[in-house]
């Protein structure tokens, strides 16, 4: 999910000027969080952020304010109708007591869309062990990193590698502002090959540089909403990799802003449209209607458009740590349309069945009632 604020696609010529030079700062401001940022040791939001300001000062403090921060798998099986996901995640990695906050927790999840199955184990927050400096988590046994994932939860078990293919950092230079949103997004492997063996249910499901995913959330609660839109497997375009994003954060504690940020990639290039760079985006989404168009300032033009029956979906709650249910509804096997346009001239019309969707919101019983299947794509 990208949280971040979104201006009106349609700008007064009266502004053009000042949204220019507004432009020009951001580029610059970017440059140098991109400067002040190498060195910092491989992909260090892959790696674990919780309290990462006091691990490097030395200096002995922890933060023990709300907190979660997960890591999350997807793959989609082409020869069968299997698709899955995994989550290794904490919630308050700060309360080590014998008796932690109810609320508190490690834990691992296990997900197959094809039968709306969650398998889910909770685990003492001191049996969660992460590194500040590569991607490693280590849940009781559980194990995942940038490069392979294992774990088994009642009649699941997995034994997988992962083969990085493109990276998107859909916050751009708000992602290193940890007091900006309440939540963050980064897809560290917007595009990946999974490889590897799943058995689940008595069956094994192997797997074969099958297309992949893994992402990052972490922050201190959750958005009003949220929505995901990804897919690295386009018809007839290999290589071609959406990553696409947003909701409405809070800043300050206060909602000012809502938006979606998106990645594409595509015959080698790569097009970005974000919010936070001062990029219009306009956004028609609620569950079961996923309408996203942005523009930037380089000439580029995307629209969006993704539909699922409502019977794909599974919701995945998810108890934040306030105490809160928070409910995810997903599939990853909905049907995403992209139209993209350079100097209003369309330079590619792409289409998936196998791409992810997600609407996230605290009111299950209003989505259900919001949801329709019948969106106009073409």
């Amino acid at each position: 999910m990208a949280l971040t604020g979104a201006l009106n696609l349609y700008t007064k010529p009266t502004n053009l000027c000042l949204i220019s030079s507004m432009r020009t700062l951001l580029s610059l401001f970017v440059l140098l969080v991109a400067t002040a940022a190498q060195g910092a040791g491989p992909d260090p939001y892959n790696a674990l952020v919780w309290n990462h300001a006091n691990h490097e000062a030395r200096n002995g403090k922890v933060d023990r304010k709300d907190w979660f921060e997960w890591w999350y798998y997807k793959v989609v099986v082409p020869e069968s109708k299997d698709s899955f996901y995994f989550v290794y995640g904490i919630v308050n990695p700060w309360d080590l007591g014998k008796n932690p906050k109810p609320h508190s927790r490690a834990y691992v999840s296990f997900g197959s869309f094809d039968d709306a199955r969650i398998i889910e184990k909770k685990f003492s927050p001191a049996e969660f062990h992460a590194s500040y400096d590569s991607t490693l988590v280590e849940i009781a046994g559980n194990r995942a990193t940038d490069r392979a994932l294992s774990g088994s939860v009642d009649n699941a078990s997995w034994d997988l590698q992962l083969e990085h293919d493109w990276s998107f950092n859909a916050m751009g230079w708000a992602m290193s502002k940890a007091w900006l949103f309440n939540i963050y997004w980064y897809p560290a492997a917007a595009s990946a090959r999974m490889s590897g063996q799943i058995n689940y249910n008595g069956r094994k499901i192997v797997l074969d540089h099958a297309p992949a995913y893994q992402d990052r959330n972490w922050g201190t609660s959750f958005p009003t909403w949220w929505t995901w839109l990804v897919s690295n497997n386009f018809t007839n375009s290999p290589g071609t990799v959406l990553a696409a994003g947003g909701g409405r954060p809070k800043t300050g504690g206060i909602d000012l802003f809502e938006g979606v940020t998106i990645g594409l990639r595509h015959e080698g290039t790569e097009y970005t449209f974000r919010p936070v760079d001062g990029d219009p985006v306009r956004t028609n989404v609620k569950f079961g209607t996923w309408e996203v168009s942005a523009r930037n300032h380089r000439g580029e033009e995307i629209h969006l458009s993704a539909t699922a029956p409502r019977a794909k979906f599974m919701d995945l709650p998810f108890t934040t740590p306030q105490g809160q249910t928070y409910h995810d509804f997903e599939t990853l096997r909905g049907h995403i349309l992209v139209r993209l346009y350079k100097y209003l001239k369309l330079i590619a019309e792409l289409d998936t069945d196998e791409g992810g969707i997600e609407y996230g919101s605290f009111d299950s019983k209003g989505l259900n009632t919001l949801f329709t299947s019948q969106v106009e794509l073409r």
